[in-house]
């Protein structure tokens, strides 16, 4: 009996090279402590900590419930991670933004860990993801992000899908592959320094295995909680699959970057990865993070977001010219009047355009494609409302709290453009329309994605009428939840060629 009751009064921890009992009842206690001075949030249960309230099919919609009951702040417990879920424009915002030092971090999450060993530029955390971020922001300004220079790739693209679009002669089309691959190749001639033509087996691969991977993250995020799951037999949540696409797609990167260094020339830096060869070389022989590995993870980061989520975009902009021709024609009618039809549309003509600036502004609010962002960890203890969030707690910014404030948008859930037009006509009330967040984590490719929406866009409605296959052919506006965002239905369309 002395020797169990000896056994259960400490709690011990290693730390190093030496061991620390720690006595149960102070273990508890300052457990207890550390529980109460977080954010409210429903009692997790033994074990299985909150799993249930998330069991929810919807979400967005236990998130809303949450709200409602305990406020902007609301603790979580899964497993062993604690997250604390972010809502509201005004509490977003001052987390992210004025707290942004010790809110930029990443969790330490399965697909962050296993595949990219923490190394690129979305899943990195502390001082080396800030260099690493700010030489990627430079490098990618160089080849022209946000620079008229970068409007000639996007066209030669747009003019690809366009032609496509005409080929089909008003039959019925899925556009799905084919803007993906376009859209792909843009981030590929920045990136890459080349393009791919459509039907390439290899790049047709590679998408497929990205788009796979985005596919199994929800399911594999049980691998957070119950990392054993990931050697039960018959891989059920996709984990073995996931880091078998992830080691294709990684050799082939590297295939890219091998190709590279063999015909290197540093007086002539043809696209990004020339950029970070010739980092690492001015870097040689000191202690640095600029590696190979590390420039691998960055182009995989850089490939996967710029295909993802701007084709998820563009596909989700048709769903909404056939639910609302209306307003389809209304842009029809913007894009003729400014452009006319001798020539394709350019950036110039944005702000010659409000009602279309209006339109795109709305589908990003009122679509809200990645509701929740990704994952944010704090890299300190963090004082804020009057609680305490322990330094590794998991923070999940509800982006979509913001987009569906009845208290901002009057009548949330119904479409309408010209809730950002004031009475002269010009565009007004976006700033609270946060697709691509803000803080230290906003979205690097953000002025990217605006260009090649716009451009896309507009060069559709100048040239097609966009159309159902019929009454029951309209793919609905809901959309399902998967991977990291909002993904429409898959749906087809007649693209009728305007005379």
């Amino acid at each position: 009996m002395h020797a169990r009751g000896s056994s259960l009064s400490c709690f011990q921890t290693q730390s190093n090279s030496h061991t620390t009992h720690i006595p149960i009842q102070k273990y508890l206690w300052n457990r207890h402590q550390r529980l109460n001075s977080l954010p409210p949030g429903p009692t997790p249960l033994p074990l299985l900590g909150n799993l249930l309230d998330l069991a929810s099919k919807d979400q967005l919609e236990t998130y809303r419930k949450l709200r409602e009951k305990y406020g902007d702040l609301v603790t979580l417990h899964v497993g062993s991670i604690t997250m604390v879920v972010v809502s509201g424009y005004d509490t977003l915002r001052e987390l992210f933004v004025k707290r942004g030092e010790v809110t930029s971090d990443r969790p330490d999450l399965f697909v962050f860990r296993e595949v990219t060993n923490g190394e690129g530029i979305v899943s990195r955390s502390g001082p080396e993801w800030k260099i690493h971020r700010a030489f990627a922001v430079g490098g990618l300004r160089d080849f022209g992000f946000g620079k008229k220079s970068i409007e000639g790739k996007i066209m030669e693209e747009v003019e690809i899908f366009l032609h496509v679009l005409e080929e089909k002669q008003g039959q019925p089309i899925n556009p799905e592959s084919c803007m993906q691959t376009c859209i792909a190749n843009i981030i590929c001639a920045i990136t890459f320094g080349k393009r791919f033509e459509h039907g390439d087996p290899v790049f047709i691969e590679l998408i497929d295995l990205i788009k796979e991977n985005l596919s199994l993250i929800g399911p594999a995020g049980l691998l957070n909680i119950m990392p054993f799951v990931r050697f039960v037999q018959g891989d059920p949540v996709g984990c073995k699959k996931i880091l078998k696409n992830a080691d294709k797609v990684i050799k082939y990167l590297y295939k890219l970057i091998d190709a590279h260094q063999k015909d290197f020339d540093e007086e002539n830096i043809k696209d990004f990865i020339d950029d970070y060869l010739k980092e690492i070389k001015n870097k040689e022989g000191q202690d640095t993070s600029f590696t190979v590995s590390q420039l691998m993870n960055t182009m995989s980061d850089m490939f996967v977001a710029g295909i993802d989520s701007t084709t998820t975009t563009l596909l989700w902009v048709i769903v909404f010219f056939l639910n609302y021709p209306d307003v389809q024609e209304r842009c029809h009618e913007e894009v003729t009047k400014v452009v006319g039809e001798g020539r394709f549309p350019s950036l110039s003509d944005r702000s010659q355009m409000p009602y279309t600036e209006a339109t795109i502004t709305e589908m990003f609010r009122f679509g809200d494609f990645t509701p929740l962002g990704l994952p944010h960890a704090t890299s300190t203890d963090v004082s804020f409302k009057g609680h305490i969030i322990p330094k590794g707690t998991m923070l999940i910014p509800n982006i979509g709290s913001v987009h569906t404030n009845p208290g901002i948008f009057q009548d949330p859930g119904k479409f309408n453009p010209s809730r950002f037009l004031d009475s002269d006509g010009k565009v007004c009330g976006t700033d609270h329309v946060i697709p691509f967040f803000f803080g230290r984590r906003v979205c690097m490719g953000e002025a990217l994605a605006r260009s090649e929406l716009f451009l896309f866009l507009t060069s559709m409605v100048q040239r097609f009428q966009l159309k159902p296959t019929g009454l029951d052919g309209i793919p609905s506006v809901k959309g399902q939840f998967q991977g990291m965002g909002k993904k429409p239905p898959t749906y087809k369309c007649i693209a009728k060629k305007r005379l």
